[in-house]
C-alpha cells in the first residue's frame, strides 16, 4: 500500500505542478464567468443611442398612434425610438428621399403603413439593418397594438376594455423541493448543463491523461525501470489514484469558482429577470461522486488502451470507442431533462457507462428516488472492479511488449494468463 502512494504522489504532484494544469485550472473559470456573467452586465449597462424613425403612412389616420407607441417602447430608462417627422409631399416623394437618408446613414429606418394596413394587418420596417431582433420586434409590437386598437374602435368595442379582458396570463414557475419552494425561470436546467458538461471534459480529458502517461512511459521505457521495483498493478493503482486526485482537485477549484460566480452574478441576473439556481449539499456531493465513478470507470479503459497500444495514433480508433458512451449520454442530454422520470432516462442512469452524466443529470434537474441512486453507483462500483480486473491483466504483459499491436483475441489470452 505504500508503494500505491509513493506513486500515486508523484503522478499527482507531476500533474498539478505542470503549466498546463494551473492556466486550466484558472482558465476554465474565466471562460465561465465570460459565459455567464458578462453577457447579463454588459445587456445590463449597455446604453446605446436611440433609433430615430420616420413613419410614413398612407391610411392618413394611423401616423400619431403608430408614432406615440413607438416613443413608449422603452430600453431601461430611455426611449429605444427617437421620431423624426416625416416630411409633406407626395407619398412616393417622400418615402424615396427617407431611403436616400437612410442609405446616408442620417436615418436609422422607415415605418411604412401602406393603405390597406388595418385589412391586411401589414406594415413595412425599411432599414439598413433589420437583424436586430429586439427592435424589429418592438416596432411590430408598437405598430400592431395601434391596429388591432383601430379595428376595435371602428368595431364598436372599448379597445382599452378589451385589451385589459385579453391581457396574457402570466406563469411562474415554482421549484419545490426538501428543503422549500423557490421561483425557477429555467436556470437549473441552465446549471444541470453547465455541470454535466464540466463532468464530460473532465472524465474524458483526464481519462486521456492516463491513456496518454501510459503510452508515454512504455515508448521511453521507463516503466522497466518503474516495473522492477513496483508490481504492475500497484503501478497502475498508484497512477490512477493521482491523476484521479488532480482531477479532483482541478473540479473541487473549478466548483469553488462556480459558486463564487454565482454569488457575485446573482444580483445582475436577478435584475434581468434571470434567477440563478442554488447549489446545494446535494448538487455538490454528487458533483464529486459521479465524478469520481466517471473518472475511475474511462480511466480505466483508456489505460487498457495506453497498455495495448505503442503510440498515440493506433491509440485514437480505440479512443472513439470509448468515448461512444459518453457522446450518447450528451446526445440524450434533452430527453432526460425533458423527462428524467422516464423509462429511457431511468433506464440510462442504471447503465454503467451512462451513470456519471445521466444519473447526475436526473438529481440536478428532479431527483430520483433513493434506491435508483444507490443502484446506480452499486452497478458503476462493480462495473469498475471489474475493469480493474482486466484492465490490470492487460496493462501487467501491456506496459512490457513492443512492435505489433495485439489483436482482440490476445487481449483475451492475455486477461486469462494467471
Amino acid at each position: 500500500m505504500r508503494r500505491i502512494w509513493t506513486v500515486a504522489r508523484r503522478e499527482y504532484l507531476e500533474r498539478v505542478r505542470s503549466k498546463a494544469f494551473i492556466i486550466g485550472t484558472v482558465l476554465a473559470p474565466v471562460i465561465m464567468a465570460a459565459f455567464m456573467v458578462v453577457p447579463m452586465l454588459m445587456m445590463q449597462h449597455q446604453h446605446g443611442k436611440a433609433l430615430r424613425i420616420s413613419v410614413v403612412d398612407a391610411t392618413g389616420h394611423l401616423r400619431g398612434a403608430v408614432e406615440k407607441a413607438l416613443e413608449g417602447q422603452k430600453d431601461g430608462e430611455r426611449s429605444r425610438f427617437e421620431i423624426v417627422p416625416a416630411p409633406g409631399g407626395p407619398l412616393d416623394s417622400v418615402l424615396d428621399r427617407l431611403r436616400d437618408r437612410v442609405v446616408a446613414e442620417d436615418l436609422d429606418g422607415v415605418v411604412v403603413l401602406p393603405a390597406d394596413a388595418l385589412e391586411a394587418s401589414r406594415a413595412e420596417y425599411q432599414a439598413r439593418n433589420v437583424a436586430g431582433f429586439v427592435d424589429v420586434l418592438a416596432i411590430r409590437s408598437a405598430v400592431e397594438g395601434v391596429v388591432v386598437k383601430q379595428r376595435l374602435a371602428s368595431a364598436g368595442f372599448d379597445a382599452d376594455r378589451v385589451s385589459n379582458l385579453t391581457r396574457g396570463l402570466d406563469l411562474a414557475t415554482i421549484r419545490l423541493t426538501a428543503s422549500g419552494a423557490r421561483e425557477d425561470h429555467g436556470a437549473t436546467v441552465i446549471l444541470a448543463v453547465i455541470l454535466m458538461m464540466l463532468i464530460y471534459t473532465s472524465v474524458l480529458m483526464w481519462g486521456t491523461v492516463v491513456m496518454n502517461g501510459v503510452i508515454e512511459e512504455k515508448t521511453s521505457r521507463v516503466v522497466e525501470l518503474v516495473a522492477s521495483s513496483v508490481s504492475p498493478a500497484r503501478l497502475l493503482a498508484g497512477k490512477l489514484l493521482g491523476i484521479g486526485g488532480a482531477g479532483l482537485t482541478q473540479f473541487l477549484v473549478w466548483m469553488a469558482c462556480l459558486l463564487a460566480i454565482g454569488a457575485y452574478g446573482s444580483a445582475a441576473m436577478g435584475m434581468a429577470g434571470v434567477s440563478l439556481p442554488e447549489v446545494g449539499f446535494e448538487v455538490g456531493a454528487s458533483f464529486v461522486v459521479f465524478f469520481l465513478l466517471g473518472f475511475f470507470l474511462y480511466a480505466l479503459l483508456f489505460a487498457a488502451i495506453g497498455s495495448a497500444v505503442n503510440s498515440t495514433q493506433e491509440a485514437q480508433p480505440l479512443t472513439i470507442l470509448v468515448m461512444t458512451p459518453l457522446i450518447a449520454s450528451m446526445i440524450f442530454m434533452m430527453a432526460v431533462i425533458q423527462r428524467p422520470d422516464s423509462g429511457l432516462s431511468v433506464t440510462l442512469s442504471l447503465i454503467p457507462f451512462f451513470t456519471p452524466l445521466i444519473m447526475f443529470l436526473r438529481i440536478v434537474t428532479l431527483t430520483p428516488p433513493l434506491w435508483q441512486v444507490l443502484l446506480s453507483v452499486i452497478l458503476t462500483l462493480a462495473t469498475i472492479l471489474a475493469l480493474t480486473w482486466v484492465t490490470g491483466r492487460i496493462y501487467r504483459v501491456g506496459i512490457l511488449m513492443y512492435g505489433k499491436k495485439p489483436t482482440f483475441p490476445e487481449l483475451l489470452r492475455w486477461t486469462r494468463q494467471s
